[in-house]
């Protein structure tokens, strides 16, 4: 390798596709471009824009996360137009090796090496750092992993659509809102309420049975609206939703035995910290209300993921480095 030699490491989202360079000898994360899904045709054109820019590294090998299923070769991405083969673009890229990830599959990789600055507590149970670990993501959709030890002590990730099970309401209230949101929907999974979509469809369910008028609003302002106590639709709104949050990790610490901890991130997730909106009592009341496994539990770390480039280091783990971490910078575009 090359003095100039780098990884290339991306995460695709919806809406933004990061790309950066990671030093495989350093294990830093640098030269981050944020730049629009829609701005670009295909992968391709996006990576090879992106190397255009960077002269003095030249790149074999490159990891890149997706919020998509993987299957197969061919990714048609359900929420952007891009639709590829892995093949066919790793060859037009000029890469020797491509590895696609599942993008909650890349975050549960970054988890073993993540700073300490880029988490925070949500409630004061010990760590256990052998332990399987679950996380889900509330962003366009429901993310959902888990991260696994294997006996030779090697984590595994495990890529999941968990997001996409049946809601299940736990009183009245929540019953109601199943109850209306059936009116719309075939079929009502969680995602249906934990996604920036779902937190719109949500207020309007309680809007509707509370007989409020229902106003058009994007998920940020009822985020806003809540925390400003300004409007009471809208922190119910954000209290169901912390609820039921608590109620699907939970679910998921049981389905994988997650004794080294629920992890929970995501865009939306990060707009509710940083509004003071996020209700933890509420999360980890419901999190733990499980019957005889209540206590079981209670004993199970929880933290919020604060870093947006969990997906990067992920990717670049993927790719062997095990000390990857990202250069303090300020991003954009290529423009």
């Amino acid at each position: 390798m090359n003095s100039s030699s780098r990884y290339l490491v991306g995460d695709i989202g919806g809406t933004n596709c990061r790309l950066a360079v990671c030093d495989p000898s350093t294990g830093l994360i640098d030269e981050i471009r944020i730049i629009p899904v829609d701005d670009f045709r295909s992968l391709d054109e996006a990576i090879n824009t992106y190397k255009t820019a960077l002269p003095p590294y030249t790149f074999a090998d490159a990891s890149i996360s997706i919020a998509n299923p993987i299957t197969g070769d061919r990714i048609a991405m359900t929420n952007a137009h891009w639709d590829f083969s892995i093949e066919e673009t790793r060859k037009s890229s000029d890469l020797e090796r491509l590895i696609m990830l599942n993008d909650w599959e890349s975050v549960a990789l970054s988890l073993p090496v993540l700073q300490d600055s880029d988490l925070e507590r949500i409630n004061d149970r010990p760590a256990n750092g052998s332990g399987t670990r679950a996380l889900c993501g509330v962003g366009t959709g429901l993310g959902v992993a888990g991260l696994v030890a294997a006996k030779d002590r090697t984590w595994v990730p495990v890529a999941g659509e968990g997001g996409h099970v049946s809601f299940s309401p736990v009183d009245e209230e929540e019953s109601q809102i199943l109850n209306t949101l059936m009116e719309s929907h075939d079929h009502v999974s969680f995602e249906k309420i934990l996604s920036g979509p779902g937190l719109v469809s949500l207020y309007q369910a309680i809007a509707a049975i509370d007989g409020t008028s229902v106003k058009t609003l994007m998920p940020w302002q009822i985020v806003a609206y809540a925390a400003s106590q300004d409007d009471p639709v809208c922190k119910k709104t954000l209290e169901v939703f912390c609820g039921v949050l608590g109620s699907f990790a939970g679910n998921l610490c049981l389905t994988l035995g997650a004794t080294g901890g629920i992890y929970v991130g995501g865009g939306v997730i990060q707009k509710i910290e940083e509004a003071g909106a996020f209700e933890r009592e509420r999360f980890l009341d419901r999190l733990t209300q499980k019957g005889r496994l209540s206590e079981w539990l209670q004993n199970i770390p929880a933290y919020l993921l604060k870093s947006p480039y969990a997906g990067l280091i992920g990717s670049a783990t993927a790719l062997g480095i095990n000390h990857a971490h990202v250069a303090d910078q300020t991003n954009h575009g290529f423009a």
